[in-house]
């Protein structure tokens, strides 16, 4: 038995990072880090300490030209010796980051993550492992702290986490880098050096070369400590994240939409960091990251919680809506221009009415579940009662002094009033549309259906109306 491969799985097991994984795609540089991980899982394998099979998984990144493919040959070596099945790619780092404006730096790790991601779901694995180390995590929480970051931020490197849609576990970063050089020497293991790691031209390596030496002194207590920070940040998130998704299921998140509501005093009565926890888990429902986001975004948004009617605009086409005590948090499309000309909607078809596409079906009831349907219906669909539909449908604009009879509701409304009266904000109330026939209206889109096109009990056939909104 060896310490090191002791410490990484006593690592791996306080973390949990093996429950459930059968097979294991190491990532294997070539380097030091990953030459050790891949050989302490062996050994732990062959002692029967590890239950888990491993597959060695390594990119080239064709950046070093023959240094490169000497890193890929030297991999495929290590599996032949330690009998380990080697799967690799080859990534265009140099024209990735040209076409996307991006630094080497981070297009590598895009390509890099994305093909290990594919790699290990093509070889039945369950999990990625890569060699990521204490020094490793002090490094990342030095180059945040030097960019400005948050609490999300000072949780460092986590030790799993989904990447790509692959899990990516990392059993070593409670080892320090000088660990795993000692290790490789004890056990006269053999690595590459990548004479970039050396090049201080990049951020990270100034801070590992110059930055943390100084910080460490004769010491060598500065990675412990940051070590310490990042899993108390990670404790603390994980409570901060826990209230945050308490609070978004008391407000409604429509997809189709792609919108949120929620009372104004559920944000506004929230500690800071849960505002921003809760803001950032509705802005990940709809698609948008925090990049571009600055304290000041998130100012904005909170002055909006003390207004009565207000609204402001946010990047990524992101507009919050304070109206009524409620917020409305969205991602825009164009302002939808509703055609004054009417749109004739036959059974089977899709037409276009402004910026939304509406398709209809007929079927037999005897072919739905109705009680489903009901529970589980967004604002986008409706089932009408084929029977009580009378002539054509058609798609409009609403008309002035119009009326119409809301489901559940005792009697028919003028719908200016109804709309007035529900609640909603100023531009869903404005882009809202008429579906009729050639008696009544159906349906008020996409707030309320009619109560004369209902489904009942007698009901045989069924029309569905669909609404698409614009993509994002």
């Amino acid at each position: 038995m060896s310490w090191f491969e002791d410490k990484l799985l006593e690592g791996a097991i306080v973390n949990g990072l093996f429950n459930g994984v059968n097979k294991i795609f190491a990532a294997v540089s070539g380097g030091a880090d990953s030459v050790a991980m891949v050989h302490a899982l062996h050994r732990l394998r062959q002692e029967g300490r590890l239950m888990c099979d491993v597959v060695i998984g390594h990119v080239n990144h064709g950046l070093r030209g023959a240094e490169s493919d000497g890193d890929e040959a030297f991999v495929r070596e290590l599996g032949n010796v330690l009998g380990i099945a080697v799967a690799a790619k080859t990534a265009d780092v140099r024209t990735h980051a040209a076409a996307h404006k991006l630094s080497i730096e981070t297009a590598g790790r895009a390509l890099r993550l994305k093909a290990l991601a594919a790699m290990m779901r093509d070889n039945g694995c369950d999990a990625v492992a890569t060699a990521h180390h204490k020094d490793d995590l002090a490094e990342t929480l030095i180059h945040r702290l030097m960019r400005g970051t948050g609490f999300r931020g000072l949780c460092g490197i986590w030790p799993v986490s989904d990447v790509y849609g692959a899990m990516v576990i990392r059993p070593m970063l409670d080892i320090r880098r000088s660990e795993i050089v000692r290790y490789c020497t004890e056990n006269h293991l053999v690595w590459r050096e990548d004479a970039s790691n050396r090049a201080i031209d990049f951020t990270r390596n100034r801070i590992r070369h110059r930055l943390l030496p100084v910080l460490e002194n004769d010491s060598e207590t500065i990675a412990e400590r940051l070590s310490a920070l990042s899993f108390k940040s990670r404790v603390f998130l994980i409570r901060v994240e826990k209230q945050a998704r308490s609070i978004l299921e008391r407000g409604r998140f429509d997809k189709a939409s792609g919108q949120f509501v929620i009372e104004q005093h559920l944000l506004r009565d929230c500690p800071p960091w849960v505002f921003y926890e809760t803001v950032r888990q509705i802005l990940v429902k709809l698609g948008v990251g925090l990049r571009d986001y600055k304290q000041g975004h998130f100012d904005a948004l909170w002055g909006l919680l003390e207004q009565n009617k207000a609204k402001a605009h946010f990047p990524d086409e992101i507009e919050a809506t304070a109206e009524k005590g409620r917020v409305l948090i969205r991602r825009k499309c164009p302002s939808i221009m509703l055609p004054h000309k009417p749109v004739s909607l036959k059974m089977g078809e899709t037409v276009t009415f402004g910026q939304w596409k509406i398709s209809s079906r007929l079927f037999n009831r005897d072919d739905a579940d109705v009680e489903q349907f009901l529970k589980n219906k967004n604002s986008f669909t409706e089932w009408f009662d084929a029977d009580k539909i009378a002539g054509s449908i058609k798609i409009r604009q609403r008309q002035s002094g119009e009326r119409f009879w809301p489901i559940g509701g005792p009697t028919p409304k003028n719908i200016a009033r109804f709309l007035l009266d529900s609640g909603l904000d100023t531009q869903t109330r404005q882009e809202a549309f008429v579906v009729a026939d050639t008696e009544k209206v159906l349906w008020l889109a996409p707030i309320r259906m009619s109560e004369p096109a209902k489904l009942t009990r007698q009901t045989s056939k069924i029309v569905e109306i669909r609404l698409f909104a614009c993509d994002f």
